[in-house]
């Protein structure tokens, strides 16, 4: 049985808390590594083969190194390709760790300042004046409190990839701000820092991080980019079939729309090393790899949530946010996290730094809380909690009653679907067909393929479905999420325009 003396050679963790005894009262014991790891590969092994996720990938971490770490099922069902330990997962948001963290590198050698204000940051940005820009700083990005609504740069830069990067300042001045003050999430403050790291470091900002953050780590299989990189590696999102059965969709990634705000693609492996190096104030391999204080800056509460639905997440609590992590905690225990999700793809990365544990769960279809149940028993296995099993079994079983319900859904669907395909027109596909462009979000492009449409917006594509024939309506789906394109018509012959998610495309001439 491992011991507790094993667990206190850190007197102070990077979230600046003493190391606490392992046992309370409650609580049983910490088993052994083997125990925990016999343990989760189990519970993930039954998941799978319950047909809950077509593929997932687990590492959990003790004590500075990787006790666990498997990858179950297909990352591509439909080529029939398995998960194995070469197997890529893609982040989404968990990217946002790096570069909040390669921004506290950058303060921590005086580089730059949190709380300098993000004007003198970006001397070159225009910013709506309503936005008061002169008011805020670089860690209300950080924070999520900077109060500004932008549609378009997020836009191109986790999806569409259709205005390049260079052009994103210039993007900014459409920004608008928001009705409110609260903390709320989105790609757009870590697009913003990574414009700050570009001005600082002559390299860019994926060169920065790759050299600062992901090598000193010792991940070497880390990449913001898809070029390059052999296609049977990405564990592809994947869509469910009103039988059980899944069935792969596209990657729509391209090097484009690796962003800084959800980015990257990441071996088990590394993604271990990353909750070791973090919980271990940086270090790993008994190397000292970054600055502790760099570390404990990253770590270091910012913002507060201000929105209760914003302070659980699954089954657990949420404080705040810091440079780049969630700040927290699991059952009263301080925890850092930082969650992803794209398409049907879902990514957990978290650590208990006082108990030294860590968890990665990644997946790429099916309920994506399905992550979540895997850490969380993980990581009540290793507290001694007596009803661990019992809860995760109780999890399990309620996932799966939700899969029923949920094939139920998806059948009622397709057959919705199916029926408005059955709607008369009223006017020739070649009315709809052509390129739509608006300035701040590219172009558009609606193709007839025999009897139906297809459409392209930068790095995505697909069918176009009938929504609602008598008002011009198509469904689209980008990344897995439904939008709905109203075409507007000003007599016979063509649209003049579309409507998409609040934006008006015109017509290319």
């Amino acid at each position: 049985m491992m011991g507790v003396a094993k667990h206190i050679p850190f007197v102070l963790t990077a979230l600046g808390l003493a190391v606490l005894p392992l046992s309370t009262g409650a609580q049983s014991p910490r088993p052994d590594a083997a125990i925990i790891a016999k343990a989760v590969d189990s519970l993930t092994a039954r998941a799978v083969a319950q047909g809950l996720a077509p593929a997932i990938g687990v590492a959990v971490t003790m004590d500075g190194r990787t006790i666990y770490s498997k990858s179950f099922g297909a990352t591509d069902v439909s080529a029939g390709i398995a998960a194995d330990d070469r197997t890529l997962w893609y982040l989404a948001s968990t990217s946002k760790s790096f570069t909040g963290f390669g921004v506290s590198l950058l303060a921590n050698q005086k580089a730059l300042r949190l709380d300098a204000p993000i004007t003198q940051l970006l001397p070159r940005v225009r910013w709506n004046p309503a936005v008061r820009a002169d008011t805020l700083t670089l860690a209300h990005f950080l924070a999520h409190t900077h109060g500004i609504n932008d549609q378009a740069v997020v836009s191109s830069a986790a999806f569409t990839g259709a205005i390049p990067e260079a052009r994103w300042p210039d993007l900014i001045e459409r920004a608008e701000p928001m009705p409110t003050k609260d903390l709320v999430y989105s790609n757009f403050g870590y697009n913003v820092a990574a414009m700050v790291i570009d001005t600082i470091r002559p390299e860019g900002w994926r060169r920065y991080l790759e050299q600062n953050v992901l090598l000193p780590a010792g991940m070497r299989e880390t990449y913001a980019r898809v070029t390059g990189i052999d296609p049977k590696r990405i564990a592809k999102p994947h869509r469910l079939l009103a039988d059980g059965r899944y069935v792969t969709e596209p990657f729509f990634k391209t090097d484009a729309t690796m962003n800084s705000a959800g980015g990257h693609l990441a071996t088990l492996h590394d993604l271990a090393r990353w909750t070791i190096v973090q919980m271990d104030g940086g270090l790993i391999d008994g190397r000292r790899v970054f600055p502790a204080e760099a570390v404990a800056l990253s770590h270091r509460l910012i913002a507060k949530q201000t929105r209760d639905d914003a302070k659980r997440f699954a089954y657990f609590d949420r404080e705040g946010w810091a440079a780049g992590w969630d700040i927290g905690t699991y059952e009263g225990e301080p925890m850092v996290s930082r969650f992803g999700s794209y398409h049907s793809t879902r990514s957990h990365l978290s650590f208990l730094p006082r108990r030294r544990m860590g968890v990665v769960a990644m997946s790429s279809g099916g309920p994506s809380i399905l992550t979540d149940v895997v850490a969380a028993f993980a990581y009540d296995l290793e507290a001694g909690r007596p009803n661990a099993r019992e809860r995760a079994e109780e999890r399990l079983a309620e996932l799966r009653a939700r899969f029923g319900q949920a094939l139920k859904n998806v059948a009622t669907q397709d057959s919705t679907r199916a029926a408005r395909q059955l709607q008369p027109l009223g006017r020739p596909l070649a009315d709809f067909a052509g390129q739509y462009t608006e300035p701040s979000f590219g172009t558009i492009t609606f193709t007839p393929r025999g009897d139906r449409l297809d459409y392209r917006w930068g790095a995505v594509y697909g069918p176009a479905e009938i929504y609602d024939a008598a008002k011009g309506q198509w469904r689209i789906e980008i990344a897995g999420s439904g939008a709905v394109a109203t075409f507007a018509f000003a007599g016979d012959g063509p649209a003049r325009s579309l409507s998409l998610q609040g934006i008006t495309f015109t017509r290319a001439r």
